[in-house]
């Protein structure tokens, strides 16, 4: 059941992070890490992304949900599902943080785009 009510909760708040990203950088609620938050180039860019990636880890989760309760087997058990979760959360953050490096350097200014 963890993984349904994270599925839910996860493309909840992707969609509103994806449709209704935070203006200007804050420390309530978006995306926030160093980078993300150097400046709002930076800021703007990770609050889309970021919420297209909780959109899928929750699509994932809901998948995970479904199978547990069709199949109930080793998966169904809460320890299972909350450790796929959290394995799911650290690969999010670091696709996040890659997208982001590729994008931008460290000081926050774009790549140029070379040929």
């Amino acid at each position: 059941m963890i993984s349904i009510t994270a599925a839910i909760i996860f493309i909840l708040f992707g969609f509103i992070l994806m449709k209704y990203p935070p203006k200007s950088i804050n420390k309530v609620y978006g995306y926030r890490t160093p980078l993300a938050m150097k400046n709002q180039d930076t800021w703007d860019e990770s609050q889309k992304h970021s919420g297209f990636s909780m959109m899928i880890l929750g699509a994932f989760n809901g998948i995970i949900g479904v199978w547990s309760i069709a199949l109930p087997r080793g998966i169904n058990n809460e320890k299972v599902q909350t450790i796929i979760l959290l394995v799911g959360v650290v690969i999010m953050i670091i696709f996040e943080e890659m997208h982001l490096r590729k994008l931008f350097n460290k000081d926050g200014s774009r790549k140029k785009r070379g040929k």
